[in-house]
């Protein structure tokens, strides 16, 4: 079943949408942006998340005492670097918040080169110069995919994502999982109810014709 998070959470209002839709993770964003929220809201909100629902604070180039310290706080469960962190830098994480997910944003043009890198996941956004991401836009699949899936660690694809399209991107790279955040908004950092249910049913129903198709080729 394909990983869905759905990113740019500020409200337990959205939570409880994205939580009832049935995604399996939830984004907070702790850098810079239009959906920034602060370490007190993300604890809050947290709170009425269930076991099972993964949350993931998103950060970037944050001082890594500063990072341990609220994800520590907000008690997420993975955390995604959207700068320029290192091996070094993740490693260092690893060792003070065991058990986190780390997800490692790049671009599909940097995926070529990932040396030394070695996330839990990757997440492959649409990165424009002076935007670590959040650009709506998506980005070339046709001329990505073969580095993508070169990529030893899980895949999760983001950019651009929407109920219309994201059965197409999972044709083209069937990634571990999908991220999408303005895909499903009615503006920025308000989540639009009808979109997440449509994305993720979307995102099901893929799923299930996959199953289907891969039952049919073993009968």
């Amino acid at each position: 079943m394909t990983w869905v998070k759905i990113c740019g959470t500020t409200s337990e209002r959205d939570a409880d949408l994205a939580i009832r839709a049935g995604a399996n993770a939830l984004g907070f964003i702790m850098a810079q942006s239009p959906r920034q929220v602060s370490d007190t809201a993300a604890y809050a909100i947290g709170t009425i998340v269930p076991k099972g629902v993964e949350t993931i604070g998103v950060f970037v180039n944050e001082d890594l005492k500063t990072l341990i310290e609220t994800a520590r706080f907000c008690r997420f469960t993975g955390v995604q670097l959207h700068g320029d962190e290192d091996a070094a830098y993740i490693s260092q994480l690893r060792k003070e918040l065991p058990g986190t997910k780390v997800l490692k944003v790049l671009s599909a043009d940097s995926a070529r080169d990932v040396s030394g890198l070695v996330p839990d996941a990757w997440l492959v956004d649409n990165i424009l110069p002076g935007q670590r991401g959040g650009t709506g836009q998506t980005f070339n699949w046709r001329e990505s995919v073969v580095a993508v899936r070169r990529l030893r660690e899980p895949v999760i694809i983001a950019g651009g994502l929407t109920p219309q399209n994201v059965q197409e991107a999972m044709d083209t790279f069937r990634p571990w999982g999908v991220d999408v955040v303005s895909g499903v908004e009615s503006y920025p950092g308000r989540k639009h109810s009808g979109a997440i249910t449509q994305f993720i049913d979307a995102v099901r129903q893929h799923d299930a014709q996959m199953r289907s198709s891969a039952q049919a080729r073993k009968g």
